[in-house]
């Protein structure tokens, strides 16, 4: 057995598995908590990325970018246990209305400390993963911007050790804004953008942030789909809510377009995407993306080729809306 292989079947038996069992049980601490929001019967189920990974034969990194994106990806351990334990610093009847001073304060405080946009949304029940949990169903939704430089070079270690920076960095910044929001008297849950407790794209499109495209992810104006996303949690019952949908075409263009499918290395994405009765859409089968996934250190071609991430978004719309 190679030395690359003996590190990454230490890392995987030795570190990875065990901190995976204390984050699910980081998670479970909110499921068990009386007034959580838990997914029910008609939620997704969350494809255990980490775990499935440990699952499968034959010599592929333990973690995309392993081992260069390690100290990352403990990083975002260490803050997703941050984001659980400091709910215990929640106030007891936290403050349910912000005024507009707050609320503008609230938008600065997250672009100065590194969110590249932020939007509001209520989180209906079926966006929470089964068997996971949130400890209110107001969200605020952040979005961070991916190096477009690295992208260029997926699949690469630079690329998958880029997206865990993104992953890191994200999940501090969700965890300062909900510290800011306890300091302020509001209640707060950081949710972290590795794994999640909700799904992050429905949620971005519904506050304005973007379109879902063809490849699932949400196209948004300054970045494509080169970004990252996470949440936090709050019971403030004010919060603005976009109402508009001028992001719709989005989806039109990516139908016509399928440049992300086209170009799939595994041939991942389903003909037709499946439409769930509980309103939901999954685009590609993940027993033929993964396994390229974890080989190819995150892959990311589909966010690589996608023509949102090599133009301007109003450069494509002015295109599509004189055609």
């Amino acid at each position: 057995m190679t030395i690359k292989r003996r590190l990454s079947m230490f890392f995987k038996q030795k570190v990875l598995a065990p901190q995976l069992g204390r984050m699910y049980q980081w998670e479970k601490m909110v499921v068990d908590m009386p007034e959580s929001i838990c997914g029910d019967k008609n939620s997704p189920v969350r494809f255990e990325i980490p775990q499935e990974g440990l699952k499968m034969e034959g010599d592929h990194p333990p973690i995309p970018g392993f081992p260069a994106s390690l100290r990352q990806q403990i990083g975002s351990f260490i803050n997703i246990r941050k984001s659980v334990l400091e709910l215990a610093d929640n106030p007891v009847d936290g403050k349910t209305h912000i005024d507009n001073a707050t609320l503008d304060q609230l938008r600065q405080y997250a672009l100065s400390i590194g969110a590249d946009d932020i939007g509001f949304t209520p989180v209906p029940k079926e966006w929470v993963f089964q068997n996971t949990a949130i400890c209110f169903n107001q969200a605020i939704v952040l979005v961070m911007e991916m190096d477009k430089t690295r992208m260029e070079t997926a699949p690469s270690v630079d690329t998958a050790v880029m997206v865990h920076e993104t992953y890191n960095q994200l999940g501090q910044i969700a965890n300062q804004i909900a510290g800011w929001l306890r300091g302020r008297g509001f209640a707060a849950h950081a949710g972290h953008p590795l794994g999640g407790m909700t799904l992050y794209p429905p949620m971005a499109q519904a506050a304005g942030l973007g379109w879902r495209g063809a490849n699932g992810m949400v196209i948004t104006p300054r970045f494509g789909p080169r970004v990252r996303l996470a949440a936090v949690f709050t019971e403030i019952e004010n919060l603005p809510i976009y109402e508009g949908n001028e992001h719709g075409w989005v989806l039109d263009f990516c139908q016509s377009c399928r440049r992300c499918v086209r170009d799939c290395p595994p041939d991942a994405f389903y003909d037709e995407p499946i439409q769930h009765d509980n309103g939901l859409i999954t685009v590609l089968d993940n027993r033929k993306c993964f396994p390229y996934f974890m080989q190819y250190h995150g892959c990311s071609i589909c966010i690589k080729v996608c023509p949102f991430n090599q133009q301007s978004y109003e450069k494509i719309k002015a295109g599509y809306f004189d055609n």
